[in-house]
């Protein structure tokens, strides 16, 4: 998470990602800058109001690792790699609970490395009022 807000989406992320850890899944909790991964990602549109969906594509990820799984406000999908190390997520919902307060969230792309979830692309999306 990008931003904190008394709204407790920081909590939901949270509690996803333990989610996944019962399933193998593990992040360092340190979010890297983009620079650091093969792969880039990038959501579409990346300014939205809550509610709004929005689109995911990655490409130049490892296709020897697996699908993706791309993780926003404590809901995750996942999709498989073509050829070239490249996927899209359309349909993707600015949604936590009831509704996304104003903020900037992480958009967080994992593969699993060496037996386990591991964050391997990151970008943001801006919730605007």
């Amino acid at each position: 998470m990008i931003r904190k807000n008394p709204s407790g989406v920081a909590l939901v992320l949270v509690v996803a990602l333990a989610i996944f850890a019962g399933a193998g899944y593990a992040s360092s909790g340190k979010h890297h800058s983009s620079s650091t991964y093969s792969g880039t990602l990038t959501a579409t549109p990346n300014v939205l109001h809550a509610g709004d969906y929005f689109t995911v594509s990655g490409c130049g990820y490892d296709t020897s690792l697996g699908n993706v799984v791309v993780g926003f406000t404590g809901g995750s999908w996942g999709s498989a790699l073509d050829a070239n190390g490249c996927f899209t997520i359309s349909g993707i919902p600015a949604l936590s609970g009831d509704t996304l307060p104003a903020g900037t969230y992480a958009v967080v792309a994992s593969q699993y490395v060496k037996g386990k979830w591991t964050e391997t692309g990151e970008t943001t999306v801006t919730v605007v009022s």
